[in-house]
């Protein structure tokens, strides 16, 4: 029923009439949902006005395929209760586009969400693409909540997603590559609502991401003094996380990888360690060398005397046969950042690209280098190069044949 501001609606023959004096009061206006049951078919009927034909217009759910006039019924009245909340939240079934089943956009989400607990759970998702993905969920419910209420998948349009953006990129302050990470997850939430048939097309199209040469680096190289306290301090307080520490600034395994390290891909014989291709992010299988005195700190911590099925870093980063979330890795990090006052701009993953310009200074073959850090070309390699900006005092004075 129309709330007491709405315009009055008068009969007209079969079809109720609207009084259009206020525009968005005729949007909303609409009359309260029925069923009914006929020979031919049984549906739950409601008026709603047109702002396209300027008047009420029917609309009709039909329900001949609930099987049993029972179901049928029990059905009907949970469509009418949801179609009473719906018309007074303001939807209209003529202005949104995807009406057939009435889907909300937090059902949608909820959809979604199961979705990629599937795929998950069947294998096709990495446990760090799931849990961004739900991390992105979970930002852009905050902005509904607190920014755009949005009750309908139709109004998960374009501007939705160009004003989401913008307070992943402004309000919240993050940088450049974070903002356009949100831009690939619209995309692909995009994709599974179009496919699903919830929404038309991706509101997506057109907006482009932040062009990679203009990203400021959010982490910098740590001063080759600062890692020598930092070693220091991990051995005395954080023996532990030294052990990471190290893998990351000589053998520059990531994170995550770290995670699903076991004893057994470990050779000690060699100093080498293999990280299968379903443990890393490449998916190829690859052997880097391992310091000894890596090897030796790990063998005096007791890595390596524990089972060769044991994760090297569970719970507390000691082994164990309980996979941790990288998170815990970030956590140890933020201490020994406070600890020892250094730059926020000083991230865990920092001492990977510091190990790697360390090496190149050190005049290590780029190749070599690149093979150490699992680099797919050395042009990524390349990267990490200082490259010289004085002159070069022997191409000064030369004076050639020509």
């Amino acid at each position: 029923m129309c709330p007491e501001n709405f315009p009055r609606l008068k009969k007209s023959g079969n079809t109720p009439q609207v009084n259009r004096s206020s525009g968005v009061n005729s949007a909303l206006a609409h009359t309260v949902p029925v069923y009914r049951e006929t020979n031919g078919c049984d549906f739950v009927e409601f008026y709603a006005f047109d702002p396209e034909q300027g008047k009420l217009r029917r609309k009709r759910i039909k329900l001949n395929r609930i099987k049993g006039v029972k179901n049928r019924r029990e059905y009907a009245r949970g469509v009418i209760k949801r179609l009473n909340e719906q018309l007074k939240n303001g939807w209209n079934p003529w202005i949104a586009k995807d009406t057939s089943n009435l889907l909300t956009f937090e059902e949608a989400i909820q959809r979604y969400e199961a979705h990629i607990q599937k795929m998950l759970a069947s294998g096709y998702f990495r446990k760090e693409t799931y849990d961004g993905y739900k991390s992105y969920v979970k930002i852009m419910r905050e902005f509904i909540k607190t920014k755009r209420p949005t009750y309908y998948c139709y109004q998960f349009d374009h501007k939705f997603c160009v004003d989401f953006l913008d307070y992943v990129f402004i309000e919240r302050g993050n940088g450049a590559q974070t903002r356009n990470n949100y831009l690939n997850f619209l995309r692909v939430f995009c994709g599974f609502l179009v496919e699903k048939g919830y929404i038309q097309s991706k509101p997506t199209d057109g907006i482009s991401p932040i062009n990679k040469r203009l990203y400021k680096k959010e982490r910098e190289c740590i001063p080759l003094d600062v890692v020598s306290k930092i070693a220091d301090y991990c051995k005395e307080k954080e023996p532990d996380f030294l052990f990471a520490c190290y893998l990351l600034y000589y053998c520059f395994i990531r994170p995550v990888e770290m995670t699903r390290l076991k004893v057994r891909h470990f050779n000690l014989k060699e100093c080498t360690l293999t990280v299968p291709g379903e443990l890393s992010k490449n998916k190829k299988t690859q052997t880097v060398t391992i310091p000894k005195k890596v090897m030796l700190y790990g063998i005096e911590i007791g890595i390596f005397s524990a089972p060769m099925d044991d994760f090297i870093f569970s719970y507390r980063l000691k082994p164990g046969p309980e996979e941790i979330d990288p998170k815990h890795f970030r956590d140890h990090w933020d201490n020994v950042r406070k600890a020892l006052g250094l730059k926020s701009s000083w991230k865990f993953y920092s001492l990977k690209d510091t190990g790697i310009t360390e090496m190149l200074k050190r005049k290590m073959p780029t190749i070599e280098v690149r093979d150490q850090a699992r680099h797919s070309s050395l042009a990524i390699t390349d990267i990490y190069t200082d490259h010289n900006t004085e002159a070069n005092k022997e191409i000064v004075g030369l004076d050639g044949a020509l």
